[in-house]
């Protein structure tokens, strides 16, 4: 873990460099320089290696153990970044050991989540002594006190009844945050239940990652819809807009903002940890209302507005200055919005933002002589940061995502949806177009970074150097080929027609060098179709030609396009790769010629896979749906050949390493481990590979060799939402079998999140709170998320 070391030769004056470069054959001098530095090179970075060991921080992933037999703790297992934090806060955690805000911070340091601990013995209801009346303080009659505290006679009176006066106290009813008093519990703790007893520690756990989508651009509705006449305070004009780029439902989330400075720390605060967003906490004219921790509106004068900051809240709403740096103040209130056609029982004031959080939609109220003034410059120039929340941790996740990434390349093409790979304006996002243009000319492999967050439309059409090939219009690729998101963004690419790639010369003299090494990544990336194309018919897949050595979608979101619409209607699948053992190629030449690629799909989520049997398909920590959850009836086929009779021919060559699938498969062979079939699989050659420690759903499955496998038939499996876009997507319920919660690999979960090691911290926090809880105490695990 040393820092980089910069080699001999670069220390060398830069006319050195020019006369090696000058060389035949060139850079001789820096062949002989670097054996020189070779040795040198390897004693500075052991010495700063063995420097480093010293130190939790800086230490090797292997001394950590060692380090901890120093300090007296007992060794875990898991990821290596919570087993060294738990190591370097020992000391401190010991210091404070038996009180809340250690148990608070060795479960957050282990787990990596928000966490909120409460002694459930005081929020149990209890009978005063009316001489010793103890609503809070001691002795003050309970109203008076909270007319006092609250400036209103609602509130939570500390063994007292329930006030029905405030729904956003009412809120956090059942919750964390809970402020009433209930009665006693003493059912046997099973499941995450609360149970209010007097020896119960409640350890709530948001164990969803949040994620927030900087600077997007959200969906207008219809028109700006004109009100006119009214009277005021009324407004006159209301837009409606759907959060989702693509306009789809969605759940916002509110971020997890930690008070680490405070004495003592506040690891969650009632109205900054990452959940669902309270839909009656967002309203200002109720007294437990607090919208300011939810929603923020931030004005800009540049073409695109600045991304908010490390201590942003749920959702920004970013507007353009003229008209808006004259409004005063904004009115917020949170509503269900599912009918808002019909408008609001409480009419739509002027500068008022009604915000439904349960399903992403946003109704502004503005004002103004007619909609020129501030109407349309609010559906032009609204720009917003949403907040979702989905199964993640430090070492990434399933999925396209606004994660940190490794920085680019030297020589990277860097577009943004204003700016082209040469730095011009190239509105619209036809930077990316640019960007593709001519690729069959390349002479060296081409990475393109796309720089926001918003959604590119790509006209594979309209790309200069496209050729039409057997229906397609297909990339012509000289070279190797990677499209990734910066760090911390999520580009959405929405497809006017599949995607399509081939190498420009198949059987020319040098064909065999470039086949064996062109490959086609795409990194971070949401792909999508446009859904008014007449290029995407019903059995269209997003990609319809890879005819390279090898593709990688890596950290993607191939749309499977199988959410819930607003009327709980569940949308049909959509395919993410159609691959032919031909490669699409006509002339018999370069069908002979060519020996179809290896498909990696590491770490994403894509629709059903239909892929003939010569492709070798790795599938690694990710989710195939086919949008045939546990209730299908009749489940679909999410893997399977693309030629021919797909319940006759048999699919691609199948390596699994941790993967849910929500539909049957039908594979040529098939091996890997860590593996949820949620229904049944195929395998044709069964005589050959071998599958461990996976789920089978035991209902006319055709295995091959199989260790340590369970089966639906024997154990118990649920998912806390099988369906794409909601926030508990693919994570499996606690209620499932301990088979399949601790017998994966690694002792760990089965299917697509086991990388997460979830089980390793529900057992890590289990065995330190036998050190650090005191007696008696009976510690709760209650996840929230």
């Amino acid at each position: 873990m040393g820092t980089p070391r910069k080699p001999l030769y670069q220390r060398l004056p830069e006319i050195y460099h020019i006369r090696d470069e000058e060389q035949r054959p060139p850079g001789q001098l820096k062949a002989y320089v670097d054996i020189l530095d070779g040795l040198q090179a390897h004693i500075r970075d052991n010495i700063e290696t063995l420097y480093h060991e010293f130190f939790i921080e800086t230490c090797s992933d292997w001394v950590i153990q060692y380090l901890a037999d120093l300090v007296g703790t007992s060794h875990l297992a898991g990821d290596a970044w919570t087993l060294r934090a738990d190591v370097a806060r020992t000391v401190h955690h010991r210091r404070r050991k038996g009180t809340l805000g250690a148990i608070e911070s060795l479960t957050h340091v282990l787990t990596g989540w928000a966490v909120h601990t409460v002694e459930l013995m005081e929020r149990v209801a209890w009978s005063q002594h009316l001489n010793h009346q103890r609503p809070d303080e001691g002795g003050t009659p309970p109203i008076p006190l909270q007319i006092k505290k609250n400036r209103h006679i609602c509130g939570a009176v500390r063994g007292g009844t329930v006030t029905l006066r405030d729904p956003a106290l009412l809120s956090f009813l059942g919750g964390p945050f809970d402020p009433f008093a209930h009665v006693v519990d003493v059912k046997p703790i099973n499941g995450g239940s609360v149970r209010y007893n007097l020896p119960n520690l409640g350890v709530f756990l948001w164990r969803l990652r949040d994620y927030t989508v900087p600077v997007t651009k959200p969906v207008l509705v219809n028109k700006i819809q004109d009100l006119t006449p009214v009277t005021s305070p009324v407004a006159p004009y209301a837009l409606r807009f759907e959060i989702h780029p693509l306009g789809e439902p969605m759940v916002l989330f509110n971020t997890h903002r930690p008070q680490s400075d405070e004495d003592p720390p506040s690891l969650t605060h009632q109205d900054a940890v990452p959940g669902p967003m309270p839909r009656a906490r967002l309203s200002d004219n109720t007294p437990a209302g607090d919208p300011e921790e939810y929603l923020a509106i931030k004005l800009y004068s540049t073409v695109v507005p600045e991304a908010p900051g490390d201590k942003k809240v749920g959702l920004t709403l970013h507007m353009p200055a003229s008209p808006f740096s004259t409004v005063a103040k904004w009115r917020f209130r949170g509503a269900n919005l599912c009918a808002w056609e019909r408008g609001l029982n409480s009419p739509l004031l002027e500068h008022e933002i009604v915000v439904d959080p349960d399903h992403g939609r946003l109704l502004i109220g503005v004002g103004g002589a007619d909609k020129t003034v501030e109407a349309e410059p609010l559906a032009e120039g609204l720009f917003v940061s949403a907040t979702y929340g989905f199964s993640g941790s430090g070492v990434g996740s399933t999925g396209a995502h606004p994660v940190a990434r490794d920085d680019s390349p030297l020589g990277t093409l860097k577009v943004d949806y204003n700016t082209g790979p040469d730095g011009f304006p190239a509105p619209g996002g036809t930077g990316l177009q640019e960007a593709l243009a001519n690729t069959h000319s390349l002479t060296a492999p081409c990475v393109i970074e796309i720089q926001d967050s918003r959604t590119y439309d790509l006209d594979m059409g309209a790309v200069s150097g496209i050729v039409d090939e057997g229906g397609l219009k297909v990339l012509l690729l000289g070279d190797s080929l990677h499209i990734r998101a910066r760090s911390g963004q999520r580009p959405i690419i929405r497809l006017k027609r599949p995607l399509a790639f081939r190498p420009h010369d198949v059987t020319g003299s040098n064909s065999p060098v470039v086949l064996g090494d062109l490959q086609v990544e795409l990194e971070g990336l949401y792909i999508t179709w446009d859904k008014t194309s007449s290029d995407f018919g019903p059995e269209t897949a997003l990609i319809e030609r890879a005819a390279l050595n090898r593709l990688v979608i890596n950290g993607c979101t191939l749309d499977p396009g199988s959410h819930e619409t607003l009327g709980r209607a569940r949308q049909p699948a959509r395919y993410a790769m159609r691959l032919t053992n031909d490669g699409g190629f006509s002339d018999a030449a370069e069908v002979a010629a060519f020996s179809p690629p290896k498909i990696e799909i590491v770490r994403s989520i894509c629709g059903p896979l239909a892929i003939d049997d010569g492709y070798p398909l790795h599938l690694t920590d990710s989710i195939v749906d086919a949008a045939s959850g546990l209730g299908a009836s009749s489940p679909a086929l999410a893997v399977h050949a693309a030629t021919g009779d797909p319940e006759i021919q048999w699919g691609p060559l199948l390596t699994v390493s941790g993967m849910t699938c929500f539909g049957r498969m039908r594979v040529e062979t098939a091996t890997g481990a860590g593996g949820i079939w949620l229904h049944r699989l195929e395998v044709h050659d069964n005589q050959q590979g071998c599958i461990k420690f996976s789920y089978f759903s035991g209902a006319g499955d055709r295995l091959p060799q199989h260790q340590a496998c369970v089966f639906g038939t024997e154990v118990e499996l649920g998912f806390v939402s099988d369906i794409f876009g909601q926030p508990g997507y693919a994570q499996l319920l606690l209620q499932s079998d301990r088979k399949i919660l601790e017998e994966g690999p690694n002792r760990d979960v089965m299917g697509a999140f086991g990388y997460l090691l979830d089980t390793h911290k529900w057992k890590n926090v289990n065995i330190r709170y036998r050190e650090f809880m005191p007696v008696g105490i009976r510690p709760v695990l209650i996840p929230v998320t």
